[in-house]
């Protein structure tokens, strides 16, 4: 996202607006998403849009969820899910579904990059 956004405005991606803008702890990726949806707005629907959710809600589970909590009573562990806390988080299985999801959205990226003049140096 940050090379699309780079590649847009400036005609290629630029290090320093990268590292000093893209990569600053206040441009979140809410505010990338959305500068992305404004370059390609066809994206903004359909399945691209949805895994690109996806994936930023994997990433925060992965980020932000990780406190063990236990159960006196049955000494069950588990990170409780924040949407079901009766159920605890099975990381494998989304870590699993981000590498398959992450897949079709590096593709779609990537060939919007292509699109726009980027181009990949070996």
């Amino acid at each position: 996202i940050n090379a699309l956004i780079s590649q847009h405005y400036l005609g290629c991606v630029k290090k320093a607006f990268v590292l000093e803008v893209l990569y600053d702890e206040y441009c979140s990726f809410a505010l990338k998403r959305r500068v992305l949806l404004k370059i390609f707005p066809d994206l903004d629907k359909g399945e691209f849009v949805t895994n690109l959710g996806r994936l930023n809600t994997i990433r925060n589970y992965f980020a932000h969820c990780g406190q063990i909590m236990g159960d006196m009573a049955t000494g069950e562990r588990k990170v409780p899910d924040p949407k079901k806390p009766e159920k605890g988080i099975d990381f494998p299985t989304l870590h699993a579904e981000f590498m398959e999801i992450e897949k079709t959205v590096i593709a779609t990226l990537f060939e919007r990059y292509k699109s726009i003049g980027g181009k990949l140096l070996e």
